[in-house]
Parts: C-alpha cells; sequence; structure tokens
C-alpha cells in the first residue's frame, strides 16, 4: 500500500495550495452557517414559547400560509432591500424577548469563541515542533478530521427530541472544542506554509507563498457565497454533510497525492541548524529535566532568545517603530475577528432582520471585494505608482473608519453593501503591515518577527468577539451600533499613530537602515 502511495504521489506545492483553497472555502461556510445555527438555536429556545416560530428559522419563506412578507425593493429609497414580517406579526412580537435573544446568543458566542481559538492556540504551539517529527501532511489532514468530528457534534444538535438549551447548544460547543483541539485553520495554515517553504527556493517563495494568501481570500468569499445558496435552497444540515464530504475528500488526497515534503524528518541534517524554536522538540537521548517545571523553564528561555532581536542595542531607532506596529497587528486582529459576532447579532437585530441568505451575500460582496483588490489590483498599484507601505496602511485605515460609521450609523442595508466594497480597501492595512515588518527586521530575524505576528493574531481571535459581544450587549437597549463608533474612534486613534510613523519612518537612521537592507 505504501509503495502505491508514493507511486501515485508528488511533492507539488501547488497541489497543497488548491487543497488549502478548498479548505478555507468549506470552514468558511461551516463557521458562518454555525454561528447563525447557534443563533437560531437561541431564538428557537426563547422566542418560539410566545410567538411564531418562523421567526427564529433565518429563512425566507414564501408560501402562502407564511406570516412572513418579503419586500424586495422600495425604489423610493434607491433600491433598498428589506426583509419585514406582517404588521399582526410585529404587533405580537415582544420587544423584550428580541432583546433576551440577542444578549444570550452574544454570550453564547463568546463561549463558542473561546472554546473554538484556545484550544487551537495550545494546539498550534505544540505543531510548530511536532510536525518536523511526524510531518507536514499532518499537520494538513489533522484539522480536516477535527472539521469531519465537529460536523457530527453540530449534526447531533439537529435532532429534534432533544432541548435547544442546553441540549443542542451543548453539542454545538463540544463540536467548537473538538474542532479547536485539532488546530482548525490555524494548524493547516501552519502545515501548508511549512510545507511550501521545504520545497522552494528563496525566489519562488515569495510568488508561492503570495498565491496561498491569494487564495485565502478567494476561499472566504466563495464559502460566503455558498453559505447564501445554501440557506435559499437548503439548510444546516446539507451544509454539514456538503463540509464532510469535502474535509473527507482533502484527507484522501493529502494521504494518497501529496508526497511528504519531510521525507526523514527526525534525520534532515538542517533540523540541527535551525533556529531556537525547532530546539525545543526534546532528543530520544537527552536527559529529562525535572518534568512539567523544567519543560516550561526551558520553552520560556527558548521564546526569549527567539524574540531579544528587539532589545538588541543597533535596534535602539526601530524599536518604537517595531513595537508598534506588532500592536497594530493585534488591535487589527482583535477588531476584525470582533467585529464579526457583532455583525452576525446587529443585522439579525431590528431594523434589519437580515435571514442567512442576507448574510451570506453580505459577506461574499466583503470578501469578494477584499480578493480582487489584494490579489489583482494591489499588484498593478504597487507597480504603477509604487506607493510607500504607510501611505496603503493610511489609506486602508480611512476607509475601514468610513465603513464602521455608515454601519454603526445606517439604517439602509444597502449603504451596508456599499461600505462592504468601500470597506474592503482595509486589506491594505494587514498587507502593509507585514511588508514593514519584513523590511525593517533583519534576515536572520524574519522568521521570529512572523512567529510573533502569528501568535498574537490567534491571541486576538479569542478575545476580539468576546470583547465586542459583550460591548454590544451592554449598550443593545440604548443604541445597537454604538460598538461600531466606538471601534471607529479606536481606528482614528491607529490612524493618528500611523501617521507619526510615517514621519519616524522617514527619519535618516531609518533610512539608512532599509537602504542597507
Amino acid at each position: 500500500m505504501s509503495l502505491l502511495v508514493w507511486k501515485f504521489s508528488k511533492q507539488s506545492p501547488s497541489l497543497v495550495i488548491f487543497c488549502f483553497f478548498i479548505y478555507k472555502t468549506i470552514e468558511s461556510l461551516l463557521q458562518s452557517a454555525n454561528r447563525l445555527h447557534l443563533y437560531s438555536t437561541v431564538c428557537q429556545a426563547v422566542v418560539n414559547r410566545t410567538i411564531d416560530g418562523h421567526l427564529c428559522d433565518l429563512k425566507e419563506h414564501r408560501s402562502s400560509e407564511s406570516n412572513l412578507t418579503i419586500i424586495p425593493f422600495e425604489w423610493a429609497h434607491f433600491v433598498r432591500f428589506r426583509v419585514n414580517t406582517t404588521v399582526d406579526d410585529l404587533g405580537q412580537f415582544n420587544e423584550d424577548k428580541e432583546a433576551l435573544v440577542q444578549r444570550m446568543s452574544g454570550n453564547y458566542l463568546i463561549v463558542y469563541r473561546i472554546l473554538f481559538n484556545l484550544p487551537a492556540m495550545i494546539t498550534c504551539l505544540l505543531y510548530g515542533s511536532v510536525s518536523n517529527r511526524i510531518g507536514r501532511k499532518w499537520a494538513m489532514i489533522i484539522p480536516c478530521i477535527g472539521s469531519v468530528i465537529a460536523c457530527a457534534w453540530f449534526g447531533a444538535a439537529l435532532y429534534p427530541q432533544i432541548s435547544r438549551i442546553p441540549g443542542a447548544i451543548s453539542f454545538i460547543l463540544i463540536g467548537a472544542l473538538c474542532y479547536g483541539l485539532c488546530g482548525k485553520s490555524n494548524a493547516m495554515s501552519m502545515g501548508a506554509n511549512s510545507y511550501i517553504t521545504d520545497l522552494s527556493s528563496t525566489e519562488e517563495r515569495t510568488k508561492l507563498l503570495g498565491r496561498l494568501m491569494g487564495v485565502n481570500f478567494f476561499g472566504l468569499c466563495i464559502g460566503a457565497g455558498l453559505l447564501a445558496i445554501f440557506s435559499r435552497y437548503r439548510g444546516i444540515a446539507e451544509i454539514l454533510m456538503f463540509v464532510s464530504a469535502c474535509d473527507l475528500f482533502l484527507i484522501i488526497v493529502l494521504l494518497l497525492l501529496v508526497r511528504e515534503s519531510l521525507q526523514k524528518p527526525l534525520e534532515q541534517p538542517i533540523l540541527e541548524t535551525r533556529s531556537s524554536h525547532m530546539q525545543m522538540v526534546v532528543e530520544e537521548d537527552e536527559p529529562r529535566k525535572a518534568g512539567c517545571g523544567g519543560f516550561i523553564s526551558h520553552a520560556w528561555r527558548t521564546i526569549r532568545k527567539s524574540y531579544e532581536f528587539l532589545f538588541t542595542p543597533d535596534m535602539h531607532q526601530l524599536r518604537p517603530v517595531l513595537l508598534f506596529l506588532f500592536a497594530s497587528v493585534l488591535f487589527n486582529q482583535l477588531t476584525k475577528s470582533g467585529e464579526q459576532d457583532a455583525i452576525l447579532l446587529f443585522v439579525t437585530n431590528r431594523p434589519f432582520h437580515w435571514t442567512a441568505e442576507w448574510y451570506g451575500y453580505y459577506l461574499t460582496v466583503y470578501y469578494g471585494c477584499m480578493a480582487l483588490l489584494l490579489t489583482l489590483f494591489l499588484p498593478l498599484i504597487e507597480s504603477k505608482l509604487a506607493p510607500h507601505d504607510s501611505t496603503l496602511i493610511v489609506i486602508g485605515l480611512c476607509f475601514k473608519i468610513a465603513r464602521l460609521l455608515c454601519m454603526g450609523l445606517t439604517g439602509s442595508t444597502l449603504l451596508l453593501f456599499i461600505s462592504a466594497v468601500a470597506g474592503s480597501v482595509a486589506g491594505f492595512i494587514s498587507s502593509g503591515t507585514r511588508a514593514l515588518i519584513s523590511k525593517l527586521v533583519r534576515g536572520k530575524d524574519v522568521g521570529a518577527s512572523f512567529a510573533l505576528v502569528s501568535c498574537m493574531e490567534t491571541l486576538a481571535n479569542l478575545g476580539g468577539g468576546t470583547l465586542f459581544t459583550s460591548v454590544y450587549n451592554w449598550t443593545l437597549t440604548v443604541f445597537p451600533g454604538t460598538v461600531f463608533v466606538i471601534d471607529a474612534i479606536l481606528h482614528l486613534a491607529m490612524l493618528c499613530g500611523f501617521i507619526w510613523l510615517r514621519q519616524r519612518i522617514r527619519s535618516d537612521e531609518i533610512q539608512r537602515f532599509l537602504i542597507d537592507e
């Protein structure tokens, strides 16, 4: 069997990029659908006891018996899309119940995000060294297995004979925990990046990793589009079956067609010369130190040594700039992850009452525009105009502030979609920040700097949803858009910081450093 697999498999970065694209597509579909599923489950548990259950289906009902009336267009408001109930239903609807649904859903989304991200953060820290022993393939296969297991738990929540709370909600949260323990997309991304790095030259690596980033955004876009399609014609059960089938397909492809990049991981001479984070693997003949305490002490020394470049004397002029850039990475990912949960709660609340289909359309527009902007237009802008990275970041922040203010202050669905198109320019923030970091850090420290970026992003994913959902719940009865207005004010402060950064980078000392690099 192993000989047969070896015969048909090959070392192919392109095949790994294809697998990563499929994985990001189905993960985008699964996570968006499951957040809606969680909201619908809470709604059914609270609201269906007193009013029409159709209000919690998150789907459009067009039958003649349905109490829901769809008003697709109001030409007097420039084609403003609306999804409303009839006057009778609105009269029956209890505002206190609606607020309770929003608050309970927000609290469960916080728990969901913690169970989803905290285990993944710990798992990815272990994968860094474990993948050198088991190979890169398994670092990509294990998240697919975790997705299948999670889908089984999510599917169990659909069993009609169990209670919505705590029964169905418990199954959803257990599924999130299983998915997080297997590393989710963080582990898949790490495995794909490592695989490409193992097989590519320095000249090829930038192009291949750029393709990997490009398919990431296209996967998010297509996954959101599939959510809209499934929400219109099918439901969550079909989504779970589709995702499971795709994950099984990826497992087969990775097992049979993708050849391991590290043929003998434990015997690779290059591992002996890798940077200090590789040395965390304990060799068999090395005497083990005092149990867990010794391991923690050794890990702390390794981490401290990896990032001591930030505090060397020759980094005196650059240190404030780099620390600000790392802080901006944490801030950007914190707000981006928090906005996801806040947007879901915001658009399912009045006056919008969006269905899952409209939510999918919104995500498709946002991620699709960002994918096109970063993969097609950004290279053209750089080749024709050659703007400074800090200029791109400032432009991205301005558009994001405008989008957040529009979301917080408008009641128009059309304006929300327009703000999604304009707000996609915020993709410049992340790409520009990474480019600046890579140019300000010496070659031998680039790996450590990006490892620090990855750790900060994972930590931000954990805290962002909790923070934003809590703020949304606190301000729900006062003004639901408050969270986006506060977010815009925080981004305005970050914009001022990057304006300072532009002046700092133009100083003679830093310019000489960039030229030397």
